[in-house]
């Protein structure tokens, strides 16, 4: 099934606003639930129109059109509120995450380093939150005159001033990627780049009004905003929103909002999907409903065929069926979605090609690229197309693909402006990261900064990370490892966050670390044929991972050559 794209009716997210509130003012579009079921929160498509021309007005009005406008909102339908009348009246909107008051060490130099980078004109959040953000931010040069707007405080209108409506070339937002390999830069979205990206997720997902979602995805991230914000706007169908706190905290929240609202469409990491095969107890099973369940997108990182297959069949006795799968890669640079495959068919998967080193695993298959576009496995050396099944770097074009980096040509010019070998036209994204197309599916390996070189052999990190937390996965927190070599000797350390033995209530013992270090150890040389040089156990939430949930090897590797880990144990080879 194809459905017409919006691309010939809408120039811009503005329209997409105007059209949904007006073609469909009583739709109860968003919905905002905790613990699953409870609904606290609801905006038709009607209401959201008149909550954004009053803000709009008040944002026209103080000259930001053009301008930026940092979003400072915790979970919640404002935040929705705040982004869409910032891209329908013209201002580019700058979604980061809130300042937490229990957090502040980790996310206040990183909400500084994005405040000077995009330098906004304006901030706008809900009263409590800007509140706490004058406090925190009053040492930026300009803070007092910046423009400070509480968007729960602005009447709704009628009607909305706009001196130009923004078109396809409009830039609409920056979105600060995730900084799994390095420092977060702003990428700079326009309205042509959503509508585009849009319109191909409402193909390849089949949306139609009938479809429903229900998200927990942090908003302020590619994912949750784009594909769970904005995507059900630009269909027309309602979808229900939840804290991504209400699901780590308890996952099974997040299966009981899908069977109670009876979703067709909810996602989200690979560890997602872990987590839930984990902690959902099996007494809880009969009382969940997956068989609506049609689109499970999962992306963001490598996606693991024995985590699939495992909550495939945890789930099985609750309608969950392995078809509703949908494994596809993305990325902030090309907005979002970069390729999928038919929503009604099975992951694909294959052997892992042998050079990666160690025993053959399966790889997933992340489908095709979508309409207009173009993906190609590339070798980064010469600039050459590789041949079917051979692992490259993967390069991506079409009308998705960002303008660049905010403030930063540079970057820009060697991530945006890569060309073939003997071409002066064509220009592509390099994605850094690494893959192989086989029968026209592509196929994530890993992240060019991330590969492990030990004795002349490739090696990717989540393959020894996962070795690891399978040799003891009472103990160890599935997804919360780092694997990564510290010096020209590519002495391999691998850093594992543990958990207390259940009802242990005291720290784990020596005997229990040596134990425990040992068994990692002899898993990885049994698969990979490889000798670990250290072993180092952590406590939970210690391994740093991106607002996604990828997990940033390269932060965790300086961490620990700083010694900045807080360790509970640890082996160490000697000599």
């Amino acid at each position: 099934m194809k459905t017409d794209s919006h691309l010939s009716r809408f120039r811009s997210l503005a329209e997409v606003i105007e059209h949904c509130g007006r073609e469909q003012p009583d739709l109860e579009l968003y919905r905002f639930v905790e613990d699953g079921d409870r609904v606290v929160a609801s905006l038709t498509s009607g209401q959201l129109l008149s909550r954004v021309r009053g803000i709009a007005q008040q944002l026209v009005e103080a000259q930001l059109v053009g301008e930026r406008a940092l979003l400072l909102y915790p979970p919640g339908l404002e935040f929705l509120v705040g982004f869409a009348a910032c891209v329908y009246a013209g201002v580019v909107a700058v979604p980061v995450y809130p300042p937490e008051p229990g957090r502040l060490e980790k996310a206040l130099p990183l909400l500084m380093g994005i405040i000077r980078n995009a330098n906004p004109r304006a901030i706008l959040g809900d009263s409590m939150t800007l509140e706490l953000a004058r406090m925190l931010t009053g040492d930026i040069e300009g803070a007092d005159e910046k423009v400070w707007l509480a968007t729960d405080t602005v009447a709704g209108a009628a009607e909305a001033r706009r001196p130009r409506p923004p078109t396809e070339e409009t830039l609409a937002f920056l979105q600060y990627t995730s900084g799994s390999t390095g420092a977060p830069k702003g990428v700079a979205l326009s309205h042509g780049n959503l509508l585009h990206n849009l319109a191909v997720i409402q193909e390849r997902f089949e949306h139609t009004r009938q479809s429903q979602g229900v998200i927990w995805l942090p908003s302020y991230h590619d994912m949750g905003l784009i594909g769970g914000i904005l995507q059900p706007l630009y269909a027309g169908f309602p979808v229900v929103l939840m804290s991504p706190f209400d699901f780590l905290k308890k996952p099974l929240h997040w299966l009981r909002a899908i069977t109670r609202f009876q979703a067709t469409t909810s996602g989200g990491p690979a560890f997602s999907f872990d987590l839930c095969t984990r902690s959902v107890p099996d007494s809880a099973l009969d009382t969940l409903d997956l068989s609506s369940w049609s689109v499970a997108f999962v992306g963001s990182d490598v996606v693991r065929w024995e985590g699939l297959n495992a909550f495939a069949k945890k789930f099985a006795r609750c309608g969950f069926r392995m078809e509703a799968f949908y494994p596809c890669y993305g990325l902030a640079e090309s907005t979002l979605f970069v390729s999928g495959g038919d929503k009604a068919a099975a992951p694909v998967v294959r052997p892992a090609p042998a050079s990666s080193g160690g025993e053959p695993h399966v790889l997933v298959g992340c489908g095709r690229a979508g309409a207009d576009s173009e993906i190609l496995i590339v070798d980064a050396q010469t600039r050459t197309p590789l041949e079917d099944g051979q692992v490259g770097e993967i390069w991506a074009r079409g009308p998705s693909v960002a303008r660049g980096y905010w403030e930063n040509p540079e970057q820009t010019q060697e991530s945006f402006g890569a060309q073939l070998a003997g071409e002066d036209s064509r220009r592509y994204l390099r994605t850094g990261d690494l893959g192989l197309i086989q029968d026209g599916e592509l196929f994530i390996t890993g992240r060019i900064k991330e590969v492990l070189k030990i004795r002349g052999k490739n090696h990717f990190p989540r393959d020894i990370e996962v070795t690891a937390e399978d040799s003891e996965p009472q103990m160890i927190r599935r997804g919360c490892s780092a694997a990564f070599v510290t010096n020209d000797d590519a002495d391999l350390i691998v850093v594992i966050e543990v958990r207390k033995p259940d009802g242990a209530e005291e720290a784990l013992s020596e005997a229990r670390i040596a134990a425990l270090c040992e068994t990692v150890r002899a898993a990885i040389t049994a698969k990979h044929g490889l000798s670990a040089a250290g072993v180092v156990l952590v406590p939970p939430g210690t391994v740093p991972k991106t607002s996604s949930g990828k997990v940033r090897r390269v932060v965790c590797k300086d961490q620990y050559l700083a010694g900045e880990l807080p360790m509970l144990g640890a082996w160490r080879r000697r000599g």
